[in-house]
């Protein structure tokens, strides 16, 4: 490993520490809006999933939460009693059930965000207008770098 490594390797290290800290300083200021939610961990990040998303299919979201097809089935089965999620049938494989957002996951996903925002918003009036440049140039690079990241893990379809 060259001296250049190691120096990058340390930078790095510090950022992650410092995005953690400021995380941890935000809901120290203020609770966070997940913690009255009376959900379970697996319910919360799956509703996160399926927002973000649009809706996944019961496979790609026991995949993305790390679960069984059955845990999956289980928990979609709660998500909709509950009002959070609603199923749809595949047009083109009825094999294939999607769990799809209801305007009630929509909101609560507006509301934990809408929280983030705020906190993050009344953290950045307090810098300089330079120091605000330098943030959203940081920033935009790193969107910049994960937009790259996720574009290398996306299949190719070739044409022909």
């Amino acid at each position: 490993m060259t001296a250049a490594d190691t120096t990058k390797a340390e930078c790095v290290y510090r950022i992650c520490v410092s995005f953690r800290e400021l995380f941890r300083n935000l809901h120290a200021i203020e609770k966070p809006p997940w913690v009255d939610v009376d959900l379970t961990m697996s319910q919360l990040k799956a509703i996160v999933l399926v927002v973000e998303t649009g809706g996944l299919s019961g496979r790609v979201l026991g995949e993305r939460l790390g679960i069984t097809p059955s845990a999956v089935t289980a928990l979609v089965d709660r998500l909709v009693q509950r009002g959070y999620v609603r199923r749809e049938e595949d047009l083109a494989d009825r094999r294939i059930s999607w769990a799809r957002p209801t305007a009630h996951a929509q909101e609560l996903f507006e509301r934990l965000h809408a929280s983030h925002r705020q906190q993050l918003e009344s953290t950045l009036a307090l810098l300089s207008a330079d120091e605000l440049a330098d943030v959203d140039r940081a920033l935009r690079l790193l969107q910049e770098a994960s937009a790259r990241r996720l574009a290398e893990q996306q299949p190719t379809t070739a044409v022909g």
